[in-house]
């Protein structure tokens, strides 16, 4: 496969994820290798946005354009399917991608201890742990927490529009789940259908803010505290499978479902890491 073709691969995982209410394309970023890839070229695309020449022969803003080809196909394609699967089986569809998850828990934690020489020079075990904890916490919160009672002001939907594209470069986090969480899901969407421009101008502005922040603090951090961020990211992932385990009431079906998952996920990280390499 060519590394184009490669690229919108992940990419229609990334958006097969993003439909799933509770789940992250970041996740599936993270567990098929192309996390730090990813953070790095939303880094350097708003680093070099006015200087359209050089960002547009980058090999940067060519694997966002592949990547985000990929994340359309699987996002657009995947909606209705997914929409039916969860209606008619929510049990098997959020044990499944529990599973996908805990799999590439596994995965990332099993790459992490092949670095044992780089963790036992460059980091504090103590400081591991307390990482792991600090995105546990914050996931296990927000995948949890009560819906808030806010107004639909131009500022508050900057705001929102910040959060939610904030999340969405997280792994563990959902920016759809963040939205419905500030009571402002319905409103974006029912101001995308009405064609409200203002509306739908402030939230963009907002997100753009909120991608440009978020890919410069997490590069700075991957570049800077590797391990630590890497910690950080994997209690993201473990605490973001509230979500998933909060719809599932037949544990039977979620056990089953959950075995199906890691196997599926270790194997698309087996596969998807291969392709990159080769």
């Amino acid at each position: 496969m060519t590394k184009q073709l490669i690229t919108i691969v992940h990419g229609i995982f990334m958006g097969v994820a993003d439909s799933i209410p509770g789940v992250s394309g970041a996740t599936i970023a993270l567990m098929l290798g192309i996390y730090g890839k990813f953070v790095n070229s939303w880094s350097y695309f708003f680093s070099n946005l006015f200087n359209f020449k050089k960002l547009f022969n980058s090999d940067e803003f060519k694997f966002l354009l592949f990547l985000y080809i990929g994340v359309a196909i699987g996002l657009l394609s995947s909606l209705g399917f997914i929409d039916y699967l969860m209606t008619h089986f929510p049990n098997a569809i959020f044990s499944f991608f529990a599973g996908l998850i805990i799999g590439g828990i596994i995965f990332l934690f099993t790459d992490l201890l092949k670095k044992k020489k780089e963790i036992k020079n460059n980091s504090s075990p103590l400081i591991n742990v307390f990482s792991l904890i600090i995105g546990f916490s914050i996931a296990f919160y927000i995948s949890g927490a009560q819906f808030l009672i806010m107004d639909h002001s131009l500022p508050i939907i900057f705001f929102s529009g910040v959060c939610a594209m904030s999340a969405m470069v997280m792994p563990g986090m959902s920016g759809a789940f963040v939205l419905l969480m500030m009571n402002q899901y319905s409103y974006i969407v029912n101001a995308v259908n009405e064609f409200r421009f203002s509306v739908i101008l402030v939230f963009i502005l907002g997100a753009v803010v909120g991608l440009a922040f978020m890919s410069k603090l997490l590069k700075w951090l991957l570049d800077k505290y590797y391990i630590y961020t890497m910690m950080c990211l994997i209690g993201l992932m473990i605490g973001g499978l509230r979500a998933p385990i909060l719809n599932v009431n037949n544990w039977f079906i979620f056990v089953i479902y959950v075995i199906i998952g890691i196997v599926s996920s270790l194997l698309i990280e087996w596969f998807g890491r291969k392709a990159t390499t080769n």
